[in-house]
């Protein structure tokens, strides 16, 4: 584990009170942020007069209590400008592909649907010639495909998933009704992944979860794959908790936050 670096105290105790503020869901009185920050009230008020004057906090005149102030939204925002999905994925993929050992792709919605934008082999990767960067997806047979029709809006995909069904005509080689489409999306929602096994390449089982923006928008989805007779891919096996992780992670990155959803 890399050590921290010595720094300046003040600033880290300011911080420590901004927490406070970032993961209240209403303003607070003064106690109770003294309480969970673990200062003195006296010390705390010195901090918030300065965050007051930058804009940062703000206080209601009429209850007196303490919240973020607009400062905070303009140095957020400044900072989801320079945030490259691309960029900031890149060693939370390499560092996934290591450890479970399998190929891990990024995919975002594109033009024509879930499209696969990077792609790092892990050290027991197969060979998946059918799969590459600038790859489309189907939404319901492809465990990225299935995030996206999982999460993005109905009015959006429900076109998307009406004209799959009618190309396909069956799911799994049987006919398919749009409620059990509905069924199957509501489960992924619920277990927070998706999984398409032997779906979209027969020898192949696949994981993936979605990474949020700051207003909990899925904008891409990191997945897994590998053989069906070496990857585990159960919704509670090791691969599945660490590739939750790793989109939990990527949507912290990208502004979400548990408040969000």
């Amino acid at each position: 584990m890399e050590k921290k670096k010595n720094g300046i105290q003040s600033i880290d105790v300011g911080f420590s009170i901004l927490s406070v503020l970032v993961h209240s869901a209403a303003p607070l009185p003064l106690k109770t942020i003294s309480a969970q920050s673990g200062l003195s009230p006296s010390k705390i008020h010195s901090y918030l007069t300065s965050f007051i004057n930058l804009g940062v906090v703000e206080q209601n005149l009429t209850t007196g209590f303490y919240s973020l102030g607009p400062t905070c939204l303009k140095l957020g925002l400044g900072y989801l400008d320079q945030v490259n999905i691309l960029t900031s994925s890149q060693p939370v993929m390499l560092e996934l592909a290591q450890e479970i050992g399998q190929t891990v792709f990024l995919g975002v919605w594109g033009n024509r649907g879930p499209t696969i934008v990077n792609r790092v082999d892990g050290p027991y990767s197969q060979t998946i010639f059918d799969l590459r960067i600038g790859s489309v997806l189907p939404l319901l047979t492809s465990a990225l495909g299935k995030n996206f029709a999982a999460h993005l809006p109905l009015s959006f995909i429900e076109p998307f998933i009406v004209e799959e069904i009618e190309k396909q005509g069956s799911l799994n080689g049987k006919p398919v009704a749009l409620s059990e489409v509905y069924n199957m999306l509501d489960n992924i929602r619920a277990n927070g992944i998706s999984t398409s096994r032997g779906q979209l390449l027969s020898d192949f089982t696949s994981l993936s979860v979605p990474i949020f923006d700051f207003s909990s928008t899925i904008y891409a989805g990191i997945t897994i794959m590998g053989k069906i007779d070496v990857f585990d891919d159960r919704l509670d096996s090791k691969p599945a908790k660490l590739l939750k992780e790793a989109g939990r992670k990527l949507s912290e990155l990208g502004g979400w936050t548990a408040k969000s959803k």
